[in-house]
């Protein structure tokens, strides 16, 4: 137990030295030990896809597959924000970006199928999702599954 105490994580297969910094400074992690210790307080469930049609009230963190329609820049210097219309076939939603917005614009492309994870919010009459994950959907990937955070 005392060699695990004293065993730096980045020596860990797969983590390295930026990774432990990032551990240490985000989760206060900087052993074998002190990462065998740690518990998550939340799970995140990322196994459904969601259809955009069946949105309804206040809901969790949720994933969405589907397609980017459009991309629009709008406002101008601190109000800039990339607003972009996601389909999934059943309907749209807003996605928003307030920071990185030329970043994002240049990743992203439409008509290539996609896998949205973020909370959706009711604005204005209609659901948008501020700042979600992105990632490329892989039809051959098994399902996320249950995160510890």
């Amino acid at each position: 137990m005392n060699q695990l105490m004293r065993k730096d994580v980045k020596y860990l297969h797969g983590v390295g030295p930026k990774r432990a910094e990032l551990l240490a400074k985000e989760l206060n992690i900087h052993s074998f030990y002190d990462l065998l210790m740690y518990f998550p307080f939340r799970y995140v469930d990322r196994s459904s896809i969601y259809r955009i049609c069946d949105l309804q009230g206040e809901m969790p963190a949720i994933q969405l597959k589907g397609r980017f329609v459009t991309f629009n820049v709008q406002g101008e210097g601190a109000k800039r924000r990339l607003v972009a219309l996601f389909s999934d076939g059943t309907g749209t939603i807003e996605v928003v970006w307030f920071n990185r917005v030329k970043t994002i614009a240049q990743t992203y492309q439409t008509g290539v199928e996609y896998i949205l994870f973020g909370k959706p919010t009711l604005f204005k009459n209609s659901y948008s999702i501020i700042h979600p994950e992105v990632d490329l959907f892989k039809p051959d990937a098994p399902p996320t599954g249950l995160l510890g955070i």
